[in-house]
């Protein structure tokens, strides 16, 4: 919760750079903000009412057509502050019993550094990308969030469909790039070749845009996915410095900690993310993966992963990360009950789910279950490796290390770097293939 005890700016939203277009878009000094519809909807009401108080009653009026909750509007307010953290130069404060008020924070709009000119970020409002189009892309996001590989196909169909119409929207090219990361990360459906393109591609993006935000972070999040840790790193760390309240690159950031051999400062980095962003599942499912690889005791990691799922009940990725936990700690054969009803259940489920659910049952002793998922969802990149070991396959597990540390990028380093997959770590091979995958994290 955010409490002013200052007086309110002497600057208006106006002269500090702020702008509403026709299209109900929000821009700050001729850069659009890049806001979903809800939080677009309630900066609108704050910037309108500047400097007076908006209470409830209008936001659900105004912004939810009468149909509001207490806990809508405050998941609406964070993400509304996450989204203009960036900027530095507005506050919005919480005033109780009465509603939210913006306040501009008129010495930092003063010692604002002048930004350099975009090609496109001085363009006229005719010049503007359609506001479809930018609708489209909020949409690609949200389906980029859910990782599945039917969500992630809509997404880069979308996506694809945006810059064809609108070349110089780069915002649109921004979240391509995430589309390539989280495919890398999350399934392994992608080839390297298209790691380096979405980089050539960022580049340009930096070259016409360079203070967009989240392109610091996720130009080191496609580093990490081809083992270049050393230079991701300098890149998380001028995105978190460009943007020190981007939950985002918090935790990019502390998944890059994770691979490099950093746990612990992983999970100070996660916490953050989970502190700035308290409504994302999957931070909070990274938080409790942190906990894990920082040898916490198993027990404690347990409560952080029923914790997490209490707050998240909707969540897919929130419940099978609490079915995984329960395997790792107390294997039973009900847990595996409940994996396979899962995925009976869900037809559109996480793209991690194939290799939660197998190790699931491989640790709960279901193996025949187990290596049907492995068969039918195998992956070059060694997604189920953690079941295998589960299993006693040794020998098979690191033959699959082997072929995935060939392709130079995935997932690889996280899954090696797992506590259930420990056992590896004492093959005769695995000297030779932490060599090559982790041969560029940086010393500390």
């Amino acid at each position: 919760m955010h409490n002013s005890s200052g007086a309110l700016a002497d600057i208006d939203p106006m002269s500090a750079g702020f702008d509403i277009d026709r299209d109900g878009f929000v821009s700050y000094k001729n850069s659009l903000l890049f806001l979903p519809p809800k939080e677009r909807g309630s900066f609108r009401l704050l910037l309108n009412a500047w400097p007076k108080v908006v209470s409830k009653e209008d936001f659900s009026k105004n912004v939810w057509a009468g149909r509001m909750s207490d806990e809508s509007l405050a998941r609406c307010i964070t993400q509304l502050r996450r989204g203009l953290s960036n900027l530095g130069v507005v506050q919005i404060d919480s005033l109780y019993g009465q509603g939210y008020r913006l306040t501009i924070l008129s010495d930092k709009v003063r010692r604002l550094p002048a930004l350099p000119a975009a090609p496109q970020s001085r363009k006229s409002e005719a010049a503007k990308p359609h506001a479809a189009l930018i609708e489209a892309c909020i949409h690609a996001r949200q389906l980029l969030e859910r990782r599945s590989p039917d969500a992630f196909s809509q997404a880069e169909s979308i996506l694809k469909n945006v810059i064809a119409k609108a070349p110089d929207y780069m915002v649109a090219k921004l979240l391509l790039a995430q589309y390539v990361a989280d495919r890398a990360f999350f399934d392994g459906n992608i080839q390297r070749s298209q790691i380096d393109d979405a980089l050539g591609e960022l580049r340009a993006v930096q070259d016409a845009e360079p203070y967009l935000q989240g392109l610091q972070s996720q130009m080191g999040y496609l580093l990490d996915c081809k083992w270049h840790f050393d230079e991701a790193k300098a890149a998380h760390e001028q995105a978190l410095q460009m943007s020190p309240d981007d939950d985002v690159a918090y935790y990019r950031y502390g998944f890059h900690l994770l691979t490099s051999n950093a746990p612990s400062e992983a999970v100070s980095a996660l916490r953050s993310a989970v502190q700035l962003n308290p409504f994302s599942p999957n931070m909070a499912v990274g938080l409790v993966r942190a906990y894990a690889c920082a040898n916490m005791d198993p027990a404690e990691v347990l409560v952080h992963a029923r914790s997490a799922y209490s707050a998240h009940p909707d969540s897919p990725s929130a419940y099978v990360n609490l079915l995984y936990t329960l395997a790792w700690v107390d294997p039973q054969p009900e847990i595996a009950h409940a994996a396979r009803h899962f995925v009976q259940k869900n037809r559109y489920a996480h793209a991690l789910s194939s290799r939660a659910v197998a190790y699931v049952l491989a640790r709960c002793g279901d193996h025949a279950g187990a290596l049907e998922i492995i068969e039918k969802h195998s992956s070059i990149h060694g997604i189920h490796l953690a079941a295998l070991v589960a299993m006693g396959m040794l020998d098979e597990a690191m033959e699959k290390v082997n072929a995935a540390a060939e392709t130079g990028f995935g997932v690889l380093p996280f899954s090696i770097s797992v506590p259930e997959c420990d056992a590896l770590k004492q093959h005769p091979d695995y000297a030779q293939v932490q060599a090559k995958v982790f041969g560029r994290v940086p010393t500390k």
